[in-house]
């Protein structure tokens, strides 16, 4: 086809194609599409495909300058691109379109498209992380974690009067004080022998002001406002008048840190050996603390060391990830991300500086992975499917048939080489001992 084109470079990573198709082109394929309705078009006093070609052309121009749009731009953008070698991100997106019978057709694209990256020297660099030290305290701090999960709940047997750190145990009856944002009244809160930790982090302060202090088999009346992201969504941004009753007041038995202790877990042979094998996780973690603050140092050291500009679509989609991740997780904290107070403008803002660093970081591994020449292996795709099926405890069927999809197989395969190229990186570092 024969186009006129003109290319700007507004940046960088931004262009502007001027895009032109001759009227004598554009003509030619709006009087063919003119007689395929010719063909096929029914107007009062003729019969069909018998109406004068002016006529069909007056009737449905709308529809025939849409259908030549449909046609000639995207093969005309597509020859834009071929000249030139520009490789776009992102769709097209038209601006200033002109179109009309017996004229040329023109338009602009403004595209952005990958940096051009400088990289520096990647091998040899250095980095100072100090080694955390495990310390006894560690250790005790972790068993005590333990013992404290295998402890049971006991009746207290010497007072009445709640305290700090108990677990009381209740009779609520719960009477919503206002509606909610479709105007239907809420069901009323009824829940018998619901168990609390006062002073504990998933217990409303509210609640530990009215219970601490009460005796057994007391009742009290009291209002709470929960915050509008409240994990528990029937409760979240609501003002509730809850009636209680103190039916109980417990504590942890804690058992005794000894050899009969550690028998009990069903895999130690005496105290000693689980102290061990608190060692050898605590260790383990440490190594993998140290690990992940290197790979944040180098890729540091690696922003510092390359300047380019960042396309604009590859931060806002980052943005996009960040902000889906977000609602998801709210999602699975029983919070509807529609109900809540949260300002996504606001949050998309706050977002922006760490998605461009993190999208900088990935354009730069893209770059080394490119200059080392990866190329992932099938096996190395399958292996990756495995390891996501396993942490995420998903039927590895399932997970393969999530990454059928070529967008998001293209994704995995490019995750895999960033992180090749992270582990070149770290291989050839020198990292003195702290």
């Amino acid at each position: 086809m024969d186009i006129r084109l003109e290319v700007e470079d507004i940046s960088p990573v931004k262009k502007k194609l001027k895009v032109e198709v001759p009227a004598e082109v554009a003509g030619k394929e709006f009087n063919q599409i003119a007689n395929d309705y010719k063909k096929h078009a029914r107007l009062p006093g003729f019969r069909p495909g018998k109406a004068p070609l002016q006529l069909v052309k007056r009737r449905f121009r709308k529809d025939i300058c849409k259908d030549v749009l449909q046609r000639l731009i995207p093969e005309s953008y597509d020859q834009a691109l071929r000249e030139r070698e520009v490789k776009p991100l992102g769709d097209l997106k038209i601006e200033h379109l002109s179109f009309e019978e017996g004229e040329s057709l023109s338009y602009e694209a403004q595209v952005e498209i990958l940096p051009e990256i400088t990289l520096p020297e990647y091998r040899g660099l250095e980095v100072q992380v100090p080694t955390e030290a495990l310390t006894e305290e560690m250790v005790e701090e972790q068993l005590e974690k333990i013992r404290q999960r295998q402890a049971p709940l006991v009746t207290v047997s010497d007072r009445t009067t709640a305290a700090d750190r108990d677990y009381a145990t209740v009779d609520l009856e719960g009477e919503y004080l206002d509606q909610d944002p479709d105007g239907k009244p809420a069901e009323p809160i009824a829940e018998k022998n619901v168990t609390l930790q006062l002073g504990g982090e998933h217990t409303h302060k509210s609640f530990d002001q009215a219970l601490t202090g009460m005796d057994v088999g007391e009742k009290k009346t009291f209002e709470v406002t929960y915050e509008p992201d409240y994990p528990e969504e029937k409760l979240a941004g609501h003002h509730v008048r809850f009636n209680v009753v103190l039916n109980d007041i417990k504590l942890l038995d804690l058992p005794d840190l000894d050899d009969e202790f550690a028998r009990g877990l069903g895999e130690f042979e005496n105290l000693g050996k689980l102290k061990d094998k608190i060692r050898e996780e605590l260790n383990h973690q440490l190594e993998q603390n140290r690990a992940s603050k290197l790979r944040q140092e180098l890729v540091q050291k690696l922003i510092d060391a390359t300047n380019f500009e960042v396309p604009e679509l590859l931060v806002e989609n980052r943005i996009d990830d960040k902000v889906r991740d977000l609602a998801y997780d709210m999602a699975r904290q029983g919070l509807n991300p529609t109900k809540t107070d949260v300002d996504w403008s606001s949050m998309r803002s706050d977002l922006r500086a760490v998605a461009e660093k993190e999208t900088r970081a990935g354009l730069i591994l893209a770059k080394i992975a490119d200059q080392e020449g990866f190329d992932i292996s099938p096996q190395e795709v399958s292996q990756e499917l495995e390891g996501l099926a396993e942490s995420t405890n998903q039927p590895i069927d399932k997970v393969r048939q999530h990454f059928q999809e070529d967008s998001r197989r293209e994704g995995l395969v490019d995750q895999i080489r960033r992180r090749k190229a992270l582990d070149i990186v770290l291989e050839g570092a020198k990292v003195p001992e702290i």
